[in-house]
């Protein structure tokens, strides 16, 4: 699946000019869970919809699964598509979780909307404070410290890892930076939250660590959440941060930085972690 589509276009400047203009894919992907009850009788059930850039669609069913801290990792016994079907008049991607049999879950603690866009990661949600129970705790030996006369340049390193941004101009990076500053993974997509999730589903097994995550955009609070729910103890941005995402950082003792520019940077919370 293609996560960019040409359309014809009459661009205006100065002349009508038509051409070609790159668009960044916004599809739905349906996420259900399969449950096995007494006598291996299988129950399966809509989780959620939600509005994405398709591609790396099974990363970031998982990554949202940790997220929300609704499924172990370990309880699941695979996660895989299951055909198409179709959710007005588009193309919707169907995403089964099979859960190992014995699991049981509590799916009303989830009580989301049936759709979930591809700008808010938390639409739908029960609560916020739901949202932020058991957040754990980033551990001291965990923490990464960065140099800051190495940020500067990691606005321009993540716009290289960036093709759909190049050829659209319409998608959101998010990249996991290691202690040296340099980048180890990126991933986009036309959502924040999304591309979040995919970050973090692709790379559990590194996680938590001595890693930042590098933000194309402004930091909101479910990006915070869900570095805090990965373990991640520092988050960068080339956007602004919301006031709920300052708070929240300064709550849970995340390092955070915004507005991120060669030579020019602010640091809202975290300064030790600076060096």
């Amino acid at each position: 699946m293609d996560a960019t589509r040409p359309y014809d276009i009459v661009a205006v400047k100065n002349a009508r000019i038509a051409q070609q203009d790159s668009v960044a894919v916004e599809e739905p992907l349906e996420v259900w869970i399969k449950l096995f009850h007494s006598g291996q009788q299988a129950h399966v059930q809509h989780l959620m919809t939600t509005m994405r850039t398709p591609g790396n669609d099974l990363e970031l069913v998982r990554g949202w699964l940790h997220a929300i801290n609704l499924i172990d990792d370990e309880q699941i016994h695979s996660i895989r598509f299951s055909g198409v079907d179709t959710l007005k008049g588009q193309t919707s991607n169907k995403v089964v979780v099979t859960l190992l049999p014995g699991i049981n879950l509590d799916i009303s603690k989830l009580q989301r909307s049936q759709y979930a866009s591809s700008s808010c990661g938390v639409c739908g949600q029960q609560s916020i404070e739901w949202m932020l129970d058991d957040l754990p705790t980033v551990q001291s030996n965990q923490r990464i410290h960065l140099a800051l006369d190495k940020l500067s340049s990691l606005s321009l390193k993540l716009s290289m890892h960036q093709p759909g941004f190049t050829a659209t101009g319409g998608m959101h990076g998010v990249a996991l930076i290691d202690q040296s500053a340099n980048i180890a993974s990126v991933f986009e997509d036309v959502g924040r939250h999304n591309a979040m999730d995919k970050l973090v589903g692709a790379n559990l097994a590194i996680l938590p660590g001595k890693y930042a995550v590098l933000l194309s955009g402004r930091v909101s609070f479910e990006m915070v959440q869900k570095a805090a729910r990965a373990g991640i103890s520092m988050i960068i941005a080339i956007g602004a941060p919301t006031s709920l995402a300052v708070d929240l950082c300064k709550a849970i003792d995340i390092a955070l930085i915004g507005f991120l520019k060669h030579n020019q940077l602010n640091i809202y919370h975290g300064d030790a972690q600076f060096v």
